[in-house]
């Protein structure tokens, strides 16, 4: 088990490695929160640089749901309570759980895929 847990892990350092297209969210996920009156969240940059992490592995491989660990995205030593996600057409906006949660800080991301859909990413604390 461990050894899968490593493997997924060096799959997103070297997916990264090689490629970041992700680009940071969080204004657009603040804007969402405004317009239902919410709190806009604090940006964390580990968070964010996760976010981009996961937002780049899912577009890469046209994956619309979470990967079997969307924390093992998170630079090493940086903690997140939940994660989001969405794959959808642009037009739609903005779209990811946790996105109208009570957190405090989050990191909100999307990478577009080949297939033209926004793959967002969303971890928050």
């Amino acid at each position: 088990m461990g050894r899968i847990i490593m493997l997924v892990a060096l799959g997103f350092f070297t997916m990264t490695a090689l490629s970041r297209a992700g680009e940071d969210a969080l204004t657009e996920v603040n804007a969402a929160r405004a317009a239902r009156g919410l709190k806009p969240f604090i940006k964390d940059a580990e968070l964010t640089a996760g976010a981009i992490n996961v937002a780049d592995f899912r577009a890469a491989r046209l994956m619309a749901g979470h990967t079997s660990n969307d924390f093992a995205g998170l630079p090493e030593g940086c903690t997140a309570r939940a994660a989001g996600c969405a794959a959808w057409e642009p037009s739609l906006g903005w779209g990811a759980c946790c996105t109208y949660e009570n957190h405090r800080y989050a990191g909100a991301a999307w990478a577009k895929g080949r297939d033209g859909r926004r793959y967002m990413q969303l971890f928050v604390r």
